[in-house]
């Protein structure tokens, strides 16, 4: 009887090669996972600035401390009319909707986080104090 060759490509599931394999597609489920979360915080970050950019005074050359103090409130307070628009409709209708419970919860906290940035260490954006030319 002739022998019979065994199939090479089939690996064993306990064998080195495996958890090789399995090593190297749990890393690149990782590299993917933390590039998405950078991507997200480089947006929020990239929206910050808009925000700025589109609400700042072109005709001023420079903003005193009490004028950049009110811009940064102004943006804390961004999502205000939308919290209440919601507060509103809720009233009307009388009943909760989940997707609006979650959007709500998503605003709050993203609000308090940045006012809790504000106070600690500041909120990251262009020096408006020293600037000659703003835009």
């Amino acid at each position: 009887m002739p022998k019979v060759k065994k199939n090479s490509s089939a690996i064993h599931p306990n064998s080195r090669k495996a958890m090789q394999l399995a090593r190297m597609e749990h890393r690149g489920i990782k590299l993917i996972k933390r590039k998405e979360e950078a991507n997200v915080k480089h947006q929020a970050k990239l929206n910050k600035l808009i925000w700025f950019r589109n609400n700042i005074d072109t005709s001023k050359t420079l903003y005193t401390n009490e004028e950049v103090h009110d811009l940064i409130q102004k943006y804390l307070q961004r999502f205000s009319e939308e919290e209440e628009k919601m507060n509103e409709i809720e009233s009307i209708k009388h009943r909760h909707n989940q997707n609006r419970i979650s959007h709500e919860y998503k605003t709050k906290f993203f609000v308090e986080q940045e006012k809790q940035n504000y106070e600690t260490c500041g909120l990251g954006i262009h020096n408006f104090l020293y600037t000659i030319k703003l835009y």
